[in-house]
């Protein structure tokens, strides 16, 4: 092969492998990675993670929703593609420190001390000057000023006979880039310690698939249960006073797993304080922690900000709710001739089967409230100075039937004042997103709903109407008896019609089969007899109250008010839903601290990386590398071997030059001519 054919041959090409290793560690691909995570880290800031899918859909809509679900911003700390970054991030941080390192390393130990005297007029900051002195002299007045202006002393002997005294100080400016790095590597290791690689490896492995059922511990495969063996998580649990629990509940994607845990804790007590608008003051729980390897309890209590710790673990006060009160109910028929109300004791978080003449339902309670605040009337701000009253204890419950449908009710057991007046309120809604349309049952004189289903039974009683409304307008002489028949048989049809579909019912039935030029006419006829009508049952409840009244003047001004209230209340239970009304008679509450229990075995990684982050930091900022050399030479004369003078040269480098880089070297090299300007004088 010619000289020529060897030059044509194109030069080898870089190996694969160093260009994956210049790659993974280089700049560029290290500060992409970082404007990543931060960019995630400020989603998981602003988003609130961990929510439940129906919160994000109301506040995203549908279509969002899914589109934020699918790239893990619900979920940002525990998504892949996150913790992708991370290893990546790790692997290009340890690719750059296992490079670098050794440069690192030589960097601090060496001086530079061999460098040529043209490679030191090449510094940054340099000069030369002669001086009078020999060359042992000015040699050890260098090395004499360097150590007192805090520099490290290396000499070099040339072999053209100069000697090149080399200064180092702030060596340790190269641990700076060393502690950051490594920095970086702990931190990344400690947030892959607290992610979900363990869940995900068993999501995929087909070995974890979340619950998304309300069902009974018995009931949740194994599938969703995490053992020991899960490095980190963070959980709640709600755990009522009394009772214990050696498990928790972790949200992962759209359903939760259960946490064993290696030790139980004991709820033996909870308090809460209020302010006067109702709003929580604190709360705080009496826990007993018990575990095997415990000689005895731990007893502790906790509030917010104030956790009990053990090992790993971290236990947190972070929410209250109802630990299943017990309720005693009355739950009274609204279509039934009779009062028959059936006795029902049940608890919070129970469903009870309901077998009626209507259909099956089922009964869901809720949750029980035993303080309502509300915004005082100015009535009562003047009488009490407060600004927010109590309107007692309320409890909220679902009916639902056999298709599905729900109705949520909201029902108080103590009457609340209106206008004056006392009522029973009761709330309904068939979806989350309505707010509550309320029943206001008026309150007899001692402040009880019997009179409303004393009236109310008799409204739907056709054999009993028919013998007041006979009592009330009996037959006369001038009215035939198939007339008057016809008569008491109206009344009671529009009884009937005006508790099936209230008021309206009886417009839509004149508009539906009275030819229009006569709908006023009889609309008004049907309203003045359904008045009648009513007005006479009522009378006859008065009546059984032992009140002596015949006529409407024998009417008190209170029991008046009462009979409007009370067929605003008649005209609304058609809207109301399944016809049965659930009174709270008395209950006993028991309420239940709400835990979130932490394992977080990288929170000390972190804290260990973070500590080691703020030095290195102060090493590249607070600590300077700078150099300094001074090269001396003895410079001879032409006609004789002896030293005419001494020639020196002083160069200088700072790794950050600064403003008073310059300063500080002009002011080493006067100092290095003071002996020269000592001796001229």
């Amino acid at each position: 092969m010619t000289q020529t054919e060897i030059s044509k041959t194109p030069p080898p090409s870089p190996k694969k492998n160093k260009i994956l290793v210049d790659f993974l560690g280089s700049m560029n691909l290290a500060v992409t990675l970082l404007v990543m995570l931060s960019i995630a880290s400020v989603i998981g800031t602003v988003l609130k993670q961990n929510e439940t899918t129906q919160d994000y859909i109301i506040k995203f809509g549908p279509f969002w929703s899914d589109v934020f679900n699918s790239l893990g911003l619900f979920h940002v700390y525990g998504a892949a593609w996150f913790v992708l970054v991370l290893l990546f991030l790790l692997l290009s941080t340890s690719v750059c420190v296992t490079r670098n390192t050794p440069t690192f390393i030589k960097d601090i130990k060496q001086y530079s001390e061999k460098l040529s005297l043209t490679a030191l007029q090449h510094q940054p900051n340099h000069t030369t000057f002669e001086s009078n002195y020999s060359a042992e002299a000015e040699l050890q007045h260098a090395q004499t000023l360097l150590s007192k202006n805090g520099y490290k002393v290396k000499t070099h002997h040339r072999d053209d006979g100069s000697v090149t005294v080399a200064g180092l100080k702030g060596r340790w400016n190269r641990l700076g880039y060393f502690f950051t790095h490594i920095s970086i590597i702990v931190i990344c290791l400690g947030a892959l310690l607290d992610s979900n690689l363990l869940l995900k490896f068993r999501e995929l492995s087909g070995n974890l698939i979340p619950e998304t059922r309300t069902v009974s511990l018995d009931e949740v495969p194994q599938t969703a249960w995490m053992g020991p063996e899960n490095l980190s998580f963070r959980g709640s649990v709600n755990v009522p006073e009394g009772q214990k629990t050696d498990v928790l509940f972790l949200p992962y994607e759209d359903g939760y797993l259960v946490q064993k845990l290696p030790f139980t804790v004991e709820v033996k007590d909870f308090r809460i304080e209020y302010y006067d608008t109702g709003m929580p003051k604190s709360f705080e729980s009496d826990l007993i922690l018990t575990a095997p390897e415990l000689d005895k309890p731990i007893v502790q209590t906790i509030a917010v900000n104030h956790p009990l710790y053990y090992k790993n673990y971290a236990i947190y006060q972070s929410s209250f709710g109802d630990g299943g009160s017990i309720l005693n109910l009355k739950v009274h028929p609204l279509l039934s001739p009779i009062e028959n109300a059936i006795d029902l004791k049940t608890s919070v978080n129970k469903t009870e089967p309901l077998k009626t003449p209507v259909g099956r339902f089922n009964v869901e309670i809720n949750d029980f409230r035993l303080f309502n605040m509300v915004p005082a009337t100015e009535e009562e701000k003047a009488a009490t100075g407060k600004k927010f009253h109590n309107n007692g204890p309320s409890m909220v419950f679902k009916v639902r039937n056999e298709q599905g449908k729900a109705w949520e009710y909201d029902s108080y057991m103590m009457p609340s004042l209106q206008e004056g007046r006392w009522f029973f309120m009761t709330g309904v809604r068939t979806m989350n997103s309505e707010p509550f349309r309320y029943l206001f049952i008026p309150a007899d004189g001692n402040k009880q709903k019997d009179r409303f289903f004393k009236f109310l039974a008799l409204v739907n009683n056709p054999v009993e109407s028919a013998k007041i409304l006979t009592q009330s307008f009996p037959k006369t002489d001038q009215v035939e008896e198939k007339t008057y028949e016809l008569q008491i048989r109206l009344m009671q049809q529009l009884l009937s019609l005006f508790r099936s579909k209230g008021f309206d019912g009886i417009t839509q039935f004149v508009n539906k089969n009275v030819p229009k030029e006569e709908r006023e006419k009889v609309s008004d006829y049907y309203f003045s007899q359904t008045s009648f009508a009513l007005q006479s049952l009522y009378l006859n409840t008065l009546q059984q109250e032992g009140k002596k009244v015949v006529q409407d003047q024998d009417i008190s001004d209170f029991d008046k008010r009462w009979f409007e209230d009370a067929l605003n209340a008649l005209n609304s239970l058609p809207h109301f839903g399944p016809p049965m009304y659930f009174e709270m008679k008395s209950f006993k509450q028991i309420q239940a601290t709400g835990l979130q229990i932490t394992k977080s075995p990288g929170k000390d990684v972190v804290y260990f990386g973070s500590a080691m982050l703020i030095i290195g930091v102060f090493f590249l900022f607070y600590v300077r590398q700078k150099r300094i050399w001074v090269n001396i030479r003895s410079k001879q004369s032409d006609d004789s071997n002896e030293a005419k003078s001494t020639e020196i040269t002083v160069a200088g480098r700072d790794k950050k030059p600064l403003p008073e880089t310059e300063t500080e070297f002009n002011a080493l090299v006067e100092a290095i001519r003071q002996p020269v300007n000592k001796q001229t004088d």
